[in-house]
Formats: structure tokens, C-alpha cells, sequence
């Protein structure tokens, strides 16, 4: 019996290492979730302060007004869109309320047209949610 001798030759490795892929990518993910729960959607709004206000806990529907822009629970959107859309929600929640945050340099034709489109839409209860001022001491 001959002994042979067995060459062995090097093929490049056609494969990619999927593991390291793979955890690279659910880092990422988790990282892009994390940092998504910090951004603060919709407009910057500084609502005017009060000395008394009532607040229910229920706020479903906001929409939010500043001057020349519109959300709508967080998105923006156009002034033309809005009755459709109240309408819409109207259909799904029809005991809720409607919350017009509005900045408090918005101009007051604004802030009532958006409480008529409100209004139209089907909303009796249209509310505005204010902030305290701080309590003097005496």
C-alpha cells in the first residue's frame, strides 16, 4: 500500500459570518428604539399660565395650534385636513372631548377657527388645558 501524500488547498471562504451581522444590527435596533422614545414629536408649544385651572386626565384628542401650523394628536397637518380628520375621530371615540392646546402668542382667529372646525366636526365639548402659576406666599 503506497502511501500518498494529500495536498490541501486553499479556497478563499465564500461565506459571511452571519452572527456577527446579526448582533451588530439588533445593537442598532435596540439603540434606535431607546433614542425614538426621546424625541419629542409635534410643535413647542408654550401654553399660557393660570392661576386656576381644571384638569380631567382624559385628553384623547389634541390638537395642537400654533401660529401658521396644526397637529392633530402629534401629527402635523394641514388646516384643510382638519374637519376630515375630527370627523373621523368622531366616528371612533363620540363621548370624547377635544383638547386645543394653542402657544400662547397664537393669534385668536387662529385658535377660534380651529375651535369652529371642532365645533363642525361634531365636538360639543371642545376644552383648553392651561398651567398653573406657581402659589404666592403671603
Amino acid at each position: 500500500m503506497p502511501l500518498r501524500k494529500k495536498r490541501y488547498r486553499r479556497e478563499p471562504v465564500a461565506e459571511i459570518n452571519m452572527t456577527n451581522l446579526i448582533d451588530i444590527v439588533m445593537v442598532l435596533l435596540i439603540v434606535f428604539i431607546l433614542v425614538s422614545n426621546f424625541v419629542q414629536t409635534g410643535l413647542e408649544i408654550s401654553i399660557p399660565k393660570v392661576r386656576y385651572a381644571e384638569s380631567t386626565g382624559k385628553e384623547k384628542i389634541i390638537i395642537g395650534v400654533k401660529t401658521g401650523e396644526l397637529t392633530l394628536n402629534g401629527e402635523k397637518i394641514l388646516k384643510e385636513e382638519l374637519v376630515s380628520k375630527l370627523e373621523e375621530l368622531k366616528a371612533s371615540f363620540p363621548d370624547e372631548q377635544v383638547f386645543i392646546r394653542a402657544d400662547e402668542k397664537t393669534a385668536v382667529g387662529d385658535f377660534m377657527e380651529v375651535m369652529s372646525d371642532a365645533k363642525l366636526a361634531g365636538f360639543e365639548n371642545v376644552m383648553v388645558p392651561l398651567e398653573l402659576l406657581p402659589q404666592a406666599k403671603l
